[in-house]
């Protein structure tokens, strides 16, 4: 097998580089040959490798059987993958213990993205989920190359086997969902982006295989847990809930990851700190799942994963950029209740989102010239700047002003929008002509929904000035 990576930044590891460099900096002779030895096959992978063309968007879902496909190589200590099969998918456990933890943790992955999202493993297409175990001598590591999982089976001092902990082979594949949905760029912001969404599916990976399956609250929110042995100081390599305190050992060194934008890092090692900075959305993703409540995966989890679906997401994406799309997809797939919760969430790490100033379905209500007629018609505003229902066309906002435009007829509407309330004035071409509301479907209070003609003395009329 020709196990070439299918993108540009193709091996991403579970074990961030400041780990193996504190090793190498505090730790014994032979721990330090651990860590270099790490560090100069992480490198040696990732550049000897060719590239090939950038994966194209996959499809948010589809229809079909799910095909699980699994393959289990042994590296038998070597470097040549994929090594020598050990174990297919409808096999039973063949008595090694990392063989047996990759089936099953590959396995936990799929289920997740097909059971709950609908996806077909990690292209969407029924990929093959592939992975090789016992890499290398005392590999510390393991990592995603653009095409399989790669398993150390650590140092035996300071790590244990790197299949002993599910969410890192979560953590792992998302990366290949990644690289297919949004081929984020693996540098600073949009690169901490990627690590992070790569800790929430491992996490709800890790949440959804557990028996009996994990609420938020129950959830330790914990990334690689069983990894350290009993000699290391820490917990995990990452805390979701509470970024930088995940570890603090003489050896390893201490949990670097800021939990707010004010303790931003700003450093040119490892790609920018992408797996320090990746600690900020992680703690919003734990703050919105939490305070959405239930299985994580169910509104937060789709919430995110809806948004890394989403066209609107570039590949040089912001947290801020992040933190808009999911408060506005949060509020397109379920309601402002919970887009209220994402929004909060994202405030609580220093980033004030900037919601748009109108979304979802109003009731438009409309007069004409001096007259006393006026129509009411069901109007849904989109994300991208457009409106549909009974009329077609453009929104925008300046200046905390809302404009409307219309695919048909001259008639531009202009005002300022409140809450759930929308006034301003009409005008065509002739100048002012007219007044105009809106109301947020479902607000009570204001005016009853008459645009069915119950009322006679009005007649409705169109954008344009005309009756119905």
């Amino acid at each position: 097998m020709t196990n070439t990576p299918s993108h540009r930044h193709s091996l991403h590891c579970i074990l961030p580089p400041h780990i193996l460099e504190s090793i190498a900096r505090n730790g014994t002779d032979e721990a330090r040959d651990w860590a270099l030895n790490a560090l100069s096959a992480d490198e040696t992978i990732r550049y000897a490798r060719t590239t090939r063309q950038l994966f194209a968007r996959s499809t948010p879902s589809r229809a079909g059987s799910p095909h699980k496909m699994r393959q289990i190589y042994d590296a038998g200590h070597g470097s040549a993958l994929p090594g020598t099969l050990s174990r297919e998918e409808g096999k039973g456990p063949v008595g090694d213990v990392a063989t047996d933890e990759a089936y099953d943790g590959l396995g936990a992955t799929f289920d997740l993205y097909w059971s709950v999202y609908e996806r077909d493993s990690i292209d969407n297409l029924g990929n093959d989920l592939i992975g090789t175990v016992h890499f290398g001598q005392d590999y510390d590591n393991a990592f995603w190359n653009g095409q399989q999982m790669v398993f150390g089976d650590g140092d035996g001092r300071y790590f244990n086997r790197f299949t002993i902990a599910v969410d890192v082979m979560g953590h792992e594949l998302t990366h290949g969902v990644t690289a297919h949905q949004a081929d984020l760029v693996y540098q600073d912001q949009p690169g901490a982006l990627n690590e992070s969404i790569s800790d929430v599916f491992g996490s709800l990976v890790k949440q959804y295989a557990h028996s009996p399956q994990q609420t938020a609250d129950q959830a330790d929110w914990l990334i690689g847990a069983g990894l350290f042995t009993a000699a290391v100081h820490g917990e995990a390599l990452r805390s979701m809930r509470a970024p930088g305190t995940a570890f603090d050992d003489p050896i390893l060194g201490k949990d670097p990851q800021p939990a707010n934008m004010a303790d931003y890092v700003t450093t040119t090692r490892d790609h920018g700190g992408v797996h320090i900075n990746s600690g900020i959305p992680n703690r919003a993703f734990y703050l919105a799942a939490v305070g959405l409540g239930g299985y994580a995966w169910e509104k937060a989890g789709m919430i995110w994963y809806r948004t890394l679906c989403d066209p609107r997401l570039t590949q040089t994406a912001q947290f801020q950029d992040f933190a808009d799309l999911t408060t506005d997809n949060a509020s397109r797939f379920f309601g402002p209740d919970e887009e209220r919760v994402v929004a909060d969430a994202w405030r609580q790490v220093g980033i004030d989102v900037r919601v748009p100033a109108i979304s979802g379905s109003w009731l438009l209500h409309f007069s004409w010239g001096s007259t006393l007629f006026y129509g009411q018609a069901g109007v849904t505003f989109n994300g991208d700047g457009t409106f549909g229902g009974a009329y077609t066309g453009q929104w925008r906002m300046r200046d905390g002003g809302l404009l409307l435009s219309f695919d048909s007829g001259p008639a531009k509407y202009f005002g300022t929008v409140d809450g759930n309330v929308a006034t301003g004035e009409m005008s065509t071409f002739a100048g002012l002509d007219g007044s105009w509301y809106l109301t947020r479907r479902g607000i009570v209070g204001v005016l009853e929904d008459l645009s069915g003609g119950a009322m006679a003395r009005q007649q409705p009329l169109t954008a344009a000035g005309t009756a119905w």
